[in-house]
């Protein structure tokens, strides 16, 4: 064998073992999806501060991974069953979420963002709902009612926020500014609106259409004075906590359109679906335990609509 042809052949034993040896090597990188050990510490955060916990339940609604963005910066991918917590800034705060989608524009997602004032020193749950739209929908939750939830849910550890962490938080500077004022508050009771446990628009009754026509034309009548409006709804506590927020969603989003068909600026209206918050009469249940009728009848109050307008005023 010549010389030449010997080199040759060790060079590709030489490589051939190098690659073997590469091949046996364990991977460089170990991802973790979840981390099922972590806790939810308020101490874990400074008094400028506020922890943020956003959770999605396991089988609340189907989809991809929820991107999630505080301020317009990325948080997380949020997956069934995980949460992602995360202290910010304890200051009125925008976010905004959405399904995964390889040609959703980010850009445009980022705009559409729900503001909520972040409490300081405090844990602030948010838990991610699917509406009528099958749009994502960041809705705040009680201490009792994150309680619940999270004995179900794993930290979520496999991205990486782009949200800063150990952000300097500027305080507020405080100045006497135009601030918003409610003008009139309108309560629509649930059973003049729609048929019972209805909410779209082929479900509502004719004395409903017919005073969201009155609160319409009043509106028109006053647009020079109203900045914005909030369409909220309500349910009565019968019933699963998630049917009756997006029972609620449902119906505020249709005396929405509504509204808008009737000539109300669509961009000035938000939509709100608070379940069975904000209870008006609280003790039914214990009062007609025994009578579902008068329990019922006394629930009344607790199914309604209302829509409130605000206005600018100097202070």
């Amino acid at each position: 064998m010549s010389i030449r042809k010997l080199v040759l052949i060790t060079g590709l034993s030489i490589f051939g073992s190098g690659c073997a040896s590469i091949n046996n090597q364990s991977p460089l990188e170990h991802w973790k999806t979840f981390n099922p050990a972590s806790m939810i510490l308020s101490d874990h955060i400074r008094p400028d501060q506020t922890m943020a916990v956003f959770l999605r339940e396991e089988n609340a609604f189907n989809g991809p991974a929820v991107n999630i963005f505080l301020e317009g910066e990325y948080l997380t991918s949020l997956q069934p069953g995980g949460y992602k917590m995360l202290p910010v800034c304890a200051n009125p705060t925008q976010m905004s979420a959405a399904f995964t989608q390889s040609e959703l524009d980010y850009s445009k997602v980022r705009q559409k963002t729900q503001v909520y004032d972040l409490p300081e020193g405090k844990i602030q749950y948010f838990k991610l709902v699917e509406d009528a739209n099958q749009s994502i929908k960041i809705q705040p939750l009680t201490e009792a009612q994150a309680q619940q939830i999270l004995p179900t849910v794993r930290e979520q550890t496999h991205t990486l926020p782009r949200v800063e962490k150990n952000k300097v938080c500027a305080k507020p500077v405080y100045v006497n500014v135009p601030v918003q004022t409610v003008l009139k508050k309108y309560t629509l009771q649930a059973n003049t609106l729609f048929a019972y446990a209805k909410s779209g628009p082929n479900d509502m009754l004719k004395k409903g259409r017919e005073e969201v026509k009155t609160i319409a034309d009043q509106i028109i009548n006053e647009q020079s004075q109203v900045s914005h409006i909030s369409v909220l709804g309500y349910t009565d506590p019968v019933g699963t906590e998630a049917f009756n927020q997006q029972l609620s969603l449902r119906r505020a989003e249709t005396v929405r359109n509504l509204l808008t068909m009737y000539g109300v600026a669509r961009q000035n209206i938000s939509v709100e679906g608070r379940g069975e918050q904000d209870l008006v009469v609280s003790d039914c249940q214990s009062r007609y335990a025994k009578d579902k009728l008068a329990r019922e009848q006394c629930d009344l109050s607790n199914r309604r609509v209302e829509i409130i307008t605000y206005g600018i005023k100097a202070e």
